[in-house]
């Protein structure tokens, strides 16, 4: 018996022992296709060998890197949190896992995973905690600029666009266009190899506009970027390895190569020169050229750096490249930088290290005194949670472009066009400009409206729709109306000629000293306080939003004109809410809120169905100081809401922030609803037929607690107190 019983404990020995191996050998396959970047197929043999060892820490990590290498951000993460309890973890998990929450827009799990790694690199570690809180400050400042998609980008990379005269030279993985080669060339044609295309610089363009930029037999299939020097016939190209959807920028690349050439009439080039310092077992390119073609920057991740990729600078003189120099530790960092583009004066490249709002942010520099100043970060929009680099310019002008894989794009990696908004405003909307609400401080509050203490009524100039769908609910209208936006110019409103003339010095000047009232009472003499409502913008209807965590919204336009038609956005309404965003000179409509990054891609997916081929996503704040709610979802409980016509609501109670609100104590007086003004925040109560139904709803309000409730009327969506 005890023979028997040895036989069979040896078997299942043999056979643990069999499925041990079998693991490890998938184990060691897998990570010798990580290293050569076949992480498609390291994940499939790393899946095998959990099959066999399903508690393999090595098996797990190495899926997790493959998925954030390829940028699958959200397989990534379902594999690092399955490691969370597991015992006995690589090094650099703590590290790794950061990264993808920061690039994810996580940034307070991002940061407890940095500081654990500080038990590994006090300093890295500090670094990247700290850069997740300046993440999420930046990710709050106003932008004064607009970025939309290039209309050129395809649903694969697209990357690395520069300027040729009036076109934009790119280079992407799209087999959509054909060559006409014969049998013996199309050989040369792989399908998961770059080419070089050209196009309009305009966003407008279609993908008629873009072509081929080299004839047959110049392409190589691995060219990408090239940059061109603006007044000399000179071009600094590189030779790449990239793959479609993959990450292009890695420590240890051996197979980046750089050449010079010489530029023909329409943007296409010939004789390339490898740049004489490309060395053998290290990756060389990225190059800018100086105007005059004399100077070229690039990077390279050759020893003697400061780690990762460095940019390095090289002269050309008597028509030879002088040996390279690193441009120090002003400009390079242990991390990766790359891509730098170099105008004459200002230098940009992207960085991975320095404290950004995620992967790659863009940086740039100059040189004071034949020294590089610190680079700064060039801010939210430009740079996103995600990778942005290729910054380049277009000649002489504002136009900038950049290659991100943003949320919202149509490939892995696109291209997107930076213009700055217009800094000044028609004469017709000056009135916009300098407003009562503009320039009445956040720290005064009166008892009663500034205006009213003038011997005014409380209108104010408020957009409209146009007056054959004043009194129509937004929630029901389907048809995209092209109506312009007209506006209420009440004779008694403070924008009006006459009026305003009170407000101003003998030279036509405004005199703040009228403006501004008499006296203020104490801010600190209780927590509720009455705020004059003109101005005031509803945030929230039925939900009370108390703080500012991050949120996906979805962008589907930027408007540079008040006459925007809103109604144009309606049909979006069985998606999401719309939001109107005054940040700077424009108006940014954006459909959300959505907590779930699977919602907001599926969601966009079929907006862009709908023709609105250029929205994106969008990773920010619930920010409700420059947000106002232009239309509920039609989702939410089948609530009429409606933006126009007037109705009867009543006052609750003002608070500097939102978390003193007690929801609970007017549950069942009507529906609660949040405008913002400035700092203040203004909880309402709705759903009134008439005055009197909002008269008995404020008693029943003043019973629970609120003693200064009152009933107001919304006008078109602008607050005003009832006389």
């Amino acid at each position: 018996m005890q023979g028997k019983l040895r036989i069979f404990l040896l078997a299942i020995l043999s056979v643990a022992c069999m499925n041990t191996m079998s693991a490890q050998k998938s184990l060691i396959k897998a990570q010798k296709q990580y290293e050569l970047k076949a992480f498609d197929l390291a994940i499939e043999n790393a899946k095998k060998a959990l099959v066999d060892k399903p508690d393999c820490v090595d098996c797990h990590s190495l899926i997790a890197e493959s998925f954030r290498m390829m940028n699958q951000n959200v397989d990534a993460a379902i594999w690092y949190r399955k490691m969370e309890k597991m015992s006995d973890l690589p090094q650099d998990y703590a590290f790794n896992y950061g990264l993808l929450l920061k690039r994810m827009g996580q940034y307070d799990k991002a940061k407890r995973y940095f500081v654990e790694y500080a038990s590994v690199d006090p300093e890295k570690a500090n670094l990247f905690s700290e850069s997740c809180d300046l993440a999420k400050t930046m990710l709050s400042a106003e932008i004064d600029f607009e970025l939309n998609l290039y209309n050129a980008s395809s649903k694969v990379t697209d990357f690395g666009a520069t300027c040729f005269k009036d076109n934009i030279v790119f280079s992407s993985f799209r087999k959509d266009f054909k060559r006409s080669l014969d049998k013996v060339n199309k050989s040369q044609i792989q399908d998961d190899k770059t080419q070089l295309f050209k196009g309009n610089q305009g966003i407008t363009g279609t993908v008629n506009n873009v072509d081929f930029l080299l004839p047959d037999n110049m392409e190589s299939f691995d060219f990408g970027p090239v940059h061109y020097a603006q007044s000399a016939p000179i071009a600094a190209v590189t030779k790449n390895n990239f793959r479609d959807g993959e990450q292009q920028i890695f420590t240890n690349d051996l197979e980046l190569a750089l050449y010079t050439a010489s530029v023909l009439p329409d943007g296409s080039f010939k004789n390339l020169v490898p740049f004489p310092y490309n060395e053998v077992g290290y990756a060389t390119g990225f190059g800018t050229l100086n105007p005059s073609g004399k100077i070229m920057y690039f990077s390279s991740n050759r020893p003697g750096g400061q780690g990762g990729f460095d940019i390095y600078v090289s002269y050309n003189k008597g028509g030879k490249w002088t040996y390279p120099e690193n441009l120090g530790d002003k400009v390079n960092t242990p991390g990766n930088e790359v891509t730098p583009f170099f105008d004459g004066e200002q230098l940009y490249f992207s960085s991975d290290y320095m404290m950004g709002l995620g992967g790659l942010d863009v940086f740039t520099t100059k040189a004071n005194n034949g020294a590089w100043m610190t680079p700064s970060n060039m801010g939210n929009g430009i740079n996103s949670p995600e990778d942005d680099f290729y910054f380049t310019k277009q000649n002489n002008k504002e136009t900038s472009y950049i290659t991100s894989n943003r949320l919202g794009g149509r490939g892995s990696y696109d291209i997107y066009i930076i213009n700055k908004a217009a800094d000044s405003k028609p004469e017709e909307l000056l009135a916009e400009v300098v407003s009562f609400e503009d320039v009445m401080p956040a720290e005064i509050n009166l008892e009663e409206d500034l205006i009213e203490d003038r011997g005014m009524t409380a209108s104010t100039k408020s957009v409209k729709y146009d007056d054959s769908v004043d009194n129509v609910s937004v929630s029901t209208r389907t048809d995209a109306s092209k109506a312009n936006i007209k506006k209420n110019t009440s004779p008694t409103s403070l924008q009006d000629n006459e009026i305003s003339k009170e407000f101003k010095n003998e030279d036509g000047a405004l005199d703040f000293s009228k403006i501004l009232p008499p006296k203020a009472v104490d801010l600190n003499a209780m927590n509720s306080k009455t705020v004059s409502l003109v101005g005031a913008k509803r945030v929230a209807y039925g939900e009370v939003i108390r703080s500012n965590s991050n949120v996906y919204f979805i962008q589907v336009a930027a408007l540079f004109t008040s006459q925007a038609n809103m109604n144009t956005f309606s049909g979006l309404n069985h998606f999401g809410s719309l939001y109107k965003f005054s940040q700077s000179n424009a108006t940014k409509v954006k459909l959300g809120y959505f907590l779930d990054e699977y919602q907001a891609k599926d969601i966009l997916r079929q907006v862009k169905s709908m023709g609105y081929n250029d929205a994106f996503i969008t990773y920010e704040p619930l920010n409700t100081s420059n947000m106002e709610l232009v239309e509920l979802s039609s989702q939410s409980n089948d609530v009429t809401y409606a933006t126009t016509g007037v109705s009867y609501k009543v006052r609750l109670a003002s608070y500097e922030d939102p978390i003193w609100f007690d929801v609970n104590k007017v549950k069942g007086i009507g529906v609660i609803e949040q405008w913002t003004k400035g700092d203040w925040t203004i909880f309402v109560l709705s759903g009134y037929a008439s005055q009197n139904e909002a008269e008995r709803a404020k008693q029943n309000a003043i019973n629970k607690g609120y003693k200064d409730a009152q009933v107001v009327i919304d006008r078109n969506g602008m607050l005003e107190k009832i006389n």
